[in-house]
């Protein structure tokens, strides 16, 4: 599998129109850095997590969107003109941006989900996008025929990077998780977290 890797910029950060499904404890956690650092995050609605529902039917919590006009030449059809609130003017993310301000690492406060982007998890261990002719693994019916193959870092690139190359600081950062989510649910303060986290 071959890649062109993560370019927010070039794509608008199309990974985000929908927001991002949270982990348990991902939301206190999020809401907790929200609180501490109201300045840093003073454009966010009040309902900055929502319950939802992912095509499929699955229901969870996960960060709220706002609407945004994609140009990107090739917006999937299926996917709506939102992203997540915590997307900034640059296509980057708050939660990260606060991480750089602090000196800690930039996943610190970022979803699981998120940072892992294009990479799942399949019985314990990274695998990579799923190469042309595989099934995405987000298809639903015609009407919503999958998510991660239709972003530019998801798809297979001829002239593209080895996947494991593209994303070896993803797989770097997986590596040294013990258990996920990397902070939530683990009884540390905001204040033990960011110290940890120091880089």
């Amino acid at each position: 599998m071959r890649v062109k890797g993560c370019d927010p910029a070039g794509c608008q950060g199309l990974c985000c129109y929908d927001g991002v499904y949270l982990l348990p404890g991902e939301d206190e956690l999020i809401r907790g850095v929200v609180r501490s650092y109201p300045g840093h995050f003073a454009a966010l609605p009040a309902g900055y997590i929502v319950d939802g529902t992912w095509p499929d039917g699955t229901n969870g919590v996960k960060t709220a969107t706002t609407p945004f006009t994609f140009t990107t030449e090739e917006f999937p059809p299926h996917f709506n003109h939102t992203r997540c609130v915590f997307a900034t003017s640059d296509h980057m993310c708050l939660l990260q941006s606060l991480a750089g301000v602090l000196g800690v690492h930039k996943w610190t406060f970022k979803p699981t989900a998120c940072w892992l982007f294009p990479l799942t998890i399949k019985e314990g261990d990274l695998a990579p996008p799923p190469l042309p002719g595989e099934p995405d693994p987000d298809y639903v019916d015609d009407s919503y025929p999958g998510y991660v193959t239709f972003v530019p870092c998801g798809k297979f690139a001829p002239d593209g990077t080895p996947w494991d190359e593209a994303f070896a600081e993803e797989i770097s950062f997986f590596d040294t998780v013990d258990q996920l989510p990397l902070w939530a649910n683990r009884g540390l303060s905001l204040e033990e977290i960011i110290e940890r986290a120091r880089i």
